[in-house]
């Protein structure tokens, strides 16, 4: 780091680029936090967590208990009280699957849960504000975060994404393809209306929510030149984990066959980018992975595992770069929260841990080696790019 110093002091290098060296070198030395800790609030394991992106102030926690709890993650306690709760009358009946903010208000945030249901809720008063009944098991649900639209799909025990429309309080339509129970769904970052499901029949589909055939294309893990082929795979088994880079641009899959893969959204490309077989995915639950912000070159991929850890990959190469290790159960879910460059991990230990990049300035060879041999003008020609400044 102390080059990249120098060289910015002689006019070498531009800041941006000392700034995002210095981001991905503390990107890489994340540990666990020596000064954050948030209370055990959970009866069951933590299933799903969420940082709200208007502050990143509140985060949003769902357990197998049936509650959902929010923490002031800029509060000075040490020890971390949730600041709101679901009730116990009010709290669902069986397992929450999956929590999510509305994107542009924290006044409002929606649940799924093993007891059929997901509901929509007012932060205020912690009551429920609707609630969609779908008469079979919920493994996740999304809502996009820069739709016109307030639909909210739905992953459930079922061959279809049941769309529920959060103005009229009613089911819009459906999206009929998959052929088993659909594990888990995420919508496109730049694309209001693009939808990407993965389900127990071993495929990833495409969907355009706007037309009536709405499946664009089934994601094929051999690149067959069908792309709506019945014999089209994504992996060896279901599809339980979904996540999107910040530009939408490449989607990652996990499987319970133990695998990650990395797709071209733009052509539905297997990448095939080996990420080894240090990853453990043995339980039919829906997983929660994340990618780092767009100030980290090269860009970082996050994955909970069942083995009690979370590793970190670089993403375009699949090269294992880092455990974060301190759960004592298996890790479901880890959610970013950029501005500060924390993580937040929670497992069926029912503990929520907080990683953050050590208080001392240790260099990270790995990091600071990989960017000095980058070639200048293809990362100059990122740096630059105005679309990847964080807003």
């Amino acid at each position: 780091m102390h080059s990249f110093i120098k060289q910015r002091e002689y006019g070498l290098i531009k800041p941006l680029k000392l700034e995002r060296a210095e981001i991905t070198k503390r990107a890489y030395n994340l540990q666990l936090s020596q000064t954050k800790e948030l209370a055990l609030s959970h009866r069951g394991g933590v299933n799903s967590l969420k940082v709200e992106t208007i502050e990143q102030k509140y985060l949003l926690s769902g357990g197998g208990d049936g509650k959902v709890h929010i923490f002031n993650l800029d509060s000075e306690q040490v020890r971390k009280e949730p600041i709101a709760s679901i009730s116990r009358p009010d709290r669902h009946q069986y397992a929450v699957t999956s929590v999510s903010w509305y994107p542009f208000d924290t006044g409002m945030f929606i649940t799924s849960s093993y007891d059929k249901t997901i509901r929509v809720w007012d932060t205020n008063s912690m009551s429920i504000a609707y609630e969609y009944d779908f008469g079979c098991r919920i493994n996740y649900q999304s809502m996009s975060p820069i739709a016109s639209h307030t639909l909210v799909a739905s992953a459930a025990s079922e061959p279809r994404i049941r769309l529920c429309d959060l103005n009229s309080g009613a089911f819009t339509h459906s999206l009929v393809g998959h052929s088993g129970s659909v594990l888990s769904c995420i919508w496109s970052p730049n694309q209001e209306y693009i939808l990407y499901s993965g389900g127990d029949d071993q495929t990833i589909r495409v969907w355009d929510i706007r037309r009536a055939s709405a499946c664009l294309m089934s994601l094929d893990q051999d690149n067959g030149s069908d792309p709506l082929a019945e014999t089209n795979t994504a992996h060896g088994k279901g599809v339980n984990g979904l996540t999107l880079t910040n530009d939408g641009r490449y989607l990652v899959s996990l499987g319970l066959d133990e695998k990650i893969r990395l797709w071209d959204t733009e052509t539905g490309q297997n990448t095939l980018v080996n990420y080894g077989s240090n990853w453990r995915n043995r339980f039919q639950l829906s997983l929660e992975p994340t990618v780092s912000g767009p100030d980290v070159w090269p860009p970082l991929l996050y994955v909970p595992s069942n083995d009690r850890q979370v590793l970190i990959y670089r993403l375009l190469d699949g090269v294992l770069v880092h455990r974060l290790k301190g759960h004592f159960g298996r890790v479901s879910c880890i959610e970013k929260r950029d501005a500060y460059q924390e993580f937040y991990s929670g497992s069926s230990a029912s503990e929520i841990l907080c990683w953050e990049p050590p208080m001392q300035d240790d260099d990270n060879d790995d990091a600071i080696n990989w960017i000095a041999s980058t070639e200048e003008a293809e990362l100059d020609a990122w740096s630059e790019s105005e679309d990847s400044l964080p807003s």
